[in-house]
Parts: structure tokens; sequence; C-alpha cells
């Protein structure tokens, strides 16, 4: 029986495709993934177990990072400014500054307090080509009555 060129291109798919899933399904989840712990972060990873940030393929996730207004403190930029320290140093730890920082979302307990003061840290530390940033207003967040703002974010770190 005499095979056409339709039937011939459905079993060069078929069999393309069976090599790709075979390929993809030889590599283990672990082999994609690098966890990012700064070794002033180490305790907080083993004890909250979570990672500060996880590298897949060409992205990076970064965990939420606080702002926590310390004991008698009256002005929220030193909580702003400590949490942009910590996030900077996660970025540089995973290879990354804040130009390959894609979008960013960051949760606070007043919105009218607290933009002003993020903003104008953002505008000092945060330069062209500015990422997507989404800013959202909750009741509460983990870390105590002095945690006022959370951060997290999505770089993108392309394989060199």
């Amino acid at each position: 029986m005499r095979r056409g060129p339709i039937y011939l291109a459905l079993l060069s798919m078929t069999m393309l495709s069976a090599c790709a899933t075979t390929i993809n399904a030889e590599r283990s989840p672990e082999s994609l993934l690098d966890t990012i712990v700064p070794a002033s972060l180490a305790e907080t990873y083993e004890t909250l177990q979570y990672a500060p940030a996880t590298r897949a393929g060409d992205m990076l996730y970064l965990s939420g990072v606080l702002a926590i207004m310390a004991e008698g403190e009256t002005s929220i930029e030193p909580a702003i400014e400590r949490s942009f320290d910590e996030i900077e140093m996660i970025l540089a730890e995973s290879g990354a500054d804040w130009s390959d920082v894609v979008d960013v979302t960051s949760y606070t307990t007043d919105l009218d307090a607290h933009l002003g003061p993020l903003w104008g840290i953002k505008s000092e530390r945060v330069g062209a080509p500015y990422p997507s940033w989404t800013l959202i207003g909750v009741d509460r967040l983990y870390g105590g009555d002095g945690a006022i703002i959370e951060t997290k974010m999505t770089a993108y770190l392309p394989e060199p």
C-alpha cells in the first residue's frame, strides 16, 4: 500500500512529539530550579521553610520581603529602606538587580499613609526601565503589628 505525503507528515510529527515528550519526561523539576538563600537568611529558610528566591529557567521569583517598623520608630521610611536593602541583597545573590525586575506586587496595611514614602524610596532606588508594579491594601501582614508593607517580585534573567 502506497503512503501519501500527508500520512508521512503525520507520522513524522508523531515521532517528533514522542521524542520531545521522552526528553522532557527525563528532566526532573529539581534540575530546573535553583533555590537562592543568602547566608543572612539561612535560618529563616530553615525555620519557616520557604526560599527567599527561586530561579526557574530564565525567571527569578522573590518571596515577599517585609518592611517592619522597629520598636520605637515613628517614621516608616527606615523600615522601607531596610526592606529595599534586603530585596537588593537577594537580587544580587541571584545575579540580578532592579533592571532585571519585570513585575512587583506590594501589599500595604495603609495605602494612604504608605504610598508617598514607598514611592519616594522606590524613585531613589529603581531606575528605568521601570517594572510593572501593583500596590494592594490589606488588613494585616505576617510579621506582627510592625509589619507595614510586603513586596514580592519577578525578574527575567536569560541564561548567558
